[in-house]
């Protein structure tokens, strides 16, 4: 018999969540503009899970899911689907409707000793990966990059001597080292170099992003206007002083 032509198998991916904490689509938009105006490209079709665990779902104040997925598609988001701690009746509803419901992770003792089990067997996996990382080569920029402008340094590390603007963008597939300030947007390790960092003389950025994993201006208010470098650890980006 011949193989077939497609296959399932189980994997694991990092989506981002969007949590509401409120069902006024006018409320709901004003923000997502505001966020989304700090990095339009960088959230451009980016996969979004909708939590809707906070909002209130009763016959006199029903959740208006098809609202909420159209608001979430018109801001060029990829929607995937709803999820929170909801009632079965509730997410029954919303599956009822045609929407994906993704159900978040259990966290009971066997499911404690399974995730145990997975986080060590990816620890091994990084290991194993970390040694087989290329060698990566540098693109050296000299000079200021400016607002509107993009550099980036394919299968390189990146070494920018001056600072990036407001508005500019540096991305690599390696390191980014900003001998100057960096006030725009810095994405290291494009396509999946988890152990790629960040290092710069100042920290003003708009975003910074390592291996999809990325934060916003107002997450980085502890080394702001210092000297740092910003790290993965366990899929969390953390940042140190440089001195």
């Amino acid at each position: 018999m011949a193989d077939a032509s497609i296959e399932f198998k189980g994997s694991s991916f990092t989506l981002s969540v969007l949590y509401l904490k409120t069902a006024s689509l006018s409320n709901i938009r004003a923000d997502l503009e505001k966020k989304i105006a700090q990095a339009p490209d960088f959230f451009y079709l980016v996969p979004i899970v909708v939590n809707i665990e906070q909002l209130s779902a009763s016959v006199n104040d029903p959740v208006d899911y098809q609202a909420i997925k159209t608001l979430i598609e018109e801001f060029k988001f990829t929607f995937v689907g709803f999820t929170g701690s909801l009632a079965k009746e509730q997410r029954q509803v919303i599956r009822n409707l045609g929407f994906s419901f993704v159900n978040s992770a259990k966290t009971n003792s066997s499911g404690k000793q399974a995730n145990t089990e997975m986080h060590m067997a990816a620890k091994t996996e990084q290991a194993t990966v970390k040694t087989q990382q290329p060698l990566y080569t540098d693109k050296i920029h000299r000079g200021q990059i400016r607002s509107g402008q993009q550099v980036y340094a394919k299968g390189q590390n990146l070494v920018v001597i001056g600072s990036v603007s407001a508005g500019a963008e540096v991305i690599a597939d390696g390191n980014i080292h900003i001998y100057g300030s960096l006030r725009g947007r810095a994405i290291a390790g494009a396509k999946g170099h988890h152990h790629a960092q960040i290092y710069c003389q100042n920290l003003e950025a708009e975003l910074v992003s390592i291996n999809g994993n990325y934060w916003l201006s107002e997450s980085m208010e502890q080394h702001w206007s210092s000297p740092v470098y910003i790290h993965l650890t366990d899929n969390e980006l953390m940042s140190s002083k440089l001195i």
